[in-house]
């Protein structure tokens, strides 16, 4: 019987330890508030296949001025991590010395509609405004933002939720962002393309983490 009483404690303790070994990296104090502004944005709405609207989920005003309008047809996902962007770019006061010219720019940049912006687009727009930077993919945090590319050569700007991985290794991303697949705005998982049986799509060589700077 006094075996026992030491047994139990012992296996509540391995419980908790292999427990926390499954719990993913939470997000930094100073990326809650990412996390708090796409979720904000509620599911679904309508997503815009033809990408001829501006995508946003709301007006983007800056200054008095209107740098996108609400998407007309629904969001798809530049439009959607832009205005997660701006909304966490003014919490912090990144933008206080920034032009409406300068934010026209980063709005441009962040969609990859410039030359130096298409291959990372959101690292490219925050790095060249100054309100963030990139960061090596084994460093991501919830909260982060991402410019991913599949295998089929298609791409996707989201807003990283949950950061996967098995045996030290990061293996899949969960991310909220707008597609298709969620009628608009929510929240999907995608498997690496190098992860063995689990039908990958994101190439590893082409994700690039941004993150903004804190206040």
């Amino acid at each position: 019987m006094r075996a026992m009483r030491w047994l139990l404690p012992l296996a509540a303790i391995a419980a908790i330890a292999i427990g926390l070994l499954l719990i993913p990296p939470r997000a930094r104090a100073e990326d809650k508030d990412a996390l708090a502004a796409a979720a904000a944005f509620p599911d679904g709405g309508g997503y815009d296949s033809t990408w001829k609207g501006t995508g946003s989920p709301e007006d983007v005003v800056f200054q008095g001025t209107t740098i996108l309008a609400k998407g007309k047809n629904g969001t798809y996902c530049s439009g959607f991590t832009f205005a997660v962007a701006m909304r966490v770019a003014e919490r912090r006061k990144l933008l206080a010395k920034c032009t409406v010219a300068q934010i026209r720019q980063f709005q441009r940049e962040w969609f990859g509609a410039t030359k130096s912006s298409k291959e990372k687009q959101c690292v490219v727009a925050a790095e060249s405004l100054g309100i963030g930077a990139e960061r090596p993919l084994k460093d991501a945090q919830p909260g982060d933002f991402v410019q991913l590319w599949r295998a089929n050569g298609t791409g996707h700007s989201v807003v990283g939720l949950r950061w996967i991985s098995k045996d030290g290794r990061l293996i899949a991303l969960e991310y909220r962002s707008s597609q298709g697949s969620t009628g608009g705005v929510g929240d999907r998982i995608e498997y690496f393309t190098d992860v063995p049986g689990m039908n990958g799509t994101i190439r590893r060589d082409r994700t690039y983490v941004c993150r903004l700077h804190p206040k």
